[in-house]
């Protein structure tokens, strides 16, 4: 693994951040929870959504997705569900699409498609 190192700009401050914005239980035996996180130097967003199956009476985590905001318009978006959390169209994206993606184990480029979608609601 190859050695990164970034450096601030001067005047430049950044606080890092994992925030919990969603917790949702889409259909019996599932549940699935979405995550914002902030990491510094350099600046970006990620969107964790994680896929819980209930097994032997206990949900255990059997999908987690990482998608990292790229375009300024994700960028954008995630900022605002990490300051007001998860708004009722991006709530019914996540369940409606990303969570039968994920169930059935969908392509990463298909998930990552959906989830740019959930967040731009």
């Amino acid at each position: 693994m190859p050695t990164t190192i970034n450096t601030a700009v001067r005047g430049e401050t950044c606080l890092e951040f994992r925030i919990k914005v969603m917790i949702y239980s889409p259909e019996a035996g599932y549940k699935f929870d979405v995550t914002v996180q902030r990491k510094c130097f350099p600046s970006k967003y990620l969107v964790i959504f994680n896929l819980y199956k209930k097994i032997s009476g206990e949900f255990v985590l059997i999908v987690g997705v990482e998608f990292e905001a790229e375009k300024k318009e994700e960028k954008k978006a995630v900022e605002e569900i990490s300051k007001n959390g998860v708004n009722v169209l991006q709530s019914r994206a996540f369940r409606k699409k990303v969570f039968p993606l994920t169930k059935e184990g969908a392509p990463a480029e298909k998930v990552h498609t959906e989830v740019s979608k959930a967040i731009r609601q």
